[in-house]
């Protein structure tokens, strides 16, 4: 794991590819999905940013979903990589039939969890257990339930969620093309969960020294900064509104 520097020690970059992911980064993370709101300041950041600057959101969201809370039109990555889009416009993923049949055969296969709820993203599905009372019972029941994962398919555990997606697809594999895209820009990436570890590895792999990456909260990373929270995020971002 890297040594982070504070916020104080982020720079601000000249030619920034902003590349954002939405829970934990730029809206608090809620129980249910659907109340996940940005912060009051997001939506005229990121229209002032996107003026100057390519940016991109990168979530595990469909993106219809992502739309019915961020009311601004940005290029986007949804579903883990699974979709390319924009916001607020309709999206589409690249799932093969036989793949989205397995997918729904592990939905049918979950167990009845009475902590747990499913939040139905068209393509695949993720499971939450954010509040429950007797968590580990949740974990090692879903733990047997992923027993039966084909191995056409993987399973993300994020912060209190398991979702399923396709092998080989992540936020990583995904910001490749983007990457070969704006060789001039500096790549930028704030993220706050596990599945964004793939980006930063990327990320670090592809541009090395150049790329800034970013953890927001706790927990170990391969970042090289850190962020405690979605305000200071909010507060980093601003600083490219003034220059």
């Amino acid at each position: 794991m890297s040594t982070q520097r504070s916020a104080a020690g982020l720079p601000v970059l000249d030619t920034p590819l902003f590349l954002l992911d939405y829970d934990g980064t730029l809206a608090p993370i809620k129980q249910d999905p659907m109340q996940a709101f940005p912060h009051e300041a997001v939506v005229p950041l990121l229209n002032t940013l996107k003026r100057h600057h390519p940016v991109w959101i990168v979530t595990g969201r469909h993106l219809n979903d992502l739309a019915v809370l961020l009311d601004v039109q940005l290029d986007a990555i949804g579903l883990h990589g699974l979709q390319r889009g924009v916001v607020g416009q309709k999206a589409v993923a690249a799932v093969s039939e036989s793949v989205q049949e397995e997918i729904m055969h592990m939905k049918h296969l979950l167990p009845g969890i009475k902590e747990a709820r499913i939040e139905d993203k068209e393509y695949t599905f993720a499971v939450h257990y954010r509040g429950a009372e007797q968590e580990d019972v949740v974990i090692d029941a879903l733990k047997d339930w992923l027993d039966h994962l084909p191995a056409s398919l993987d399973a993300i555990w994020g912060k209190k969620v398991v979702e399923l997606k396709p092998k080989g697809v992540s936020k990583g594999s995904a910001i490749e093309e983007l990457l070969a895209r704006f060789p001039d820009h500096q790549p930028l990436y704030i993220g706050d969960d596990t599945t964004d570890e793939a980006a930063f590895q990327t990320l670090h792999s592809i541009r090395g020294a150049q790329a800034v990456t970013v953890k927001v909260g706790a927990g170990q990373t391969c970042a090289k900064y850190r962020l405690p929270d979605v305000s200071s995020v909010v507060a980093y971002l601003q600083r490219y509104t003034t220059v």
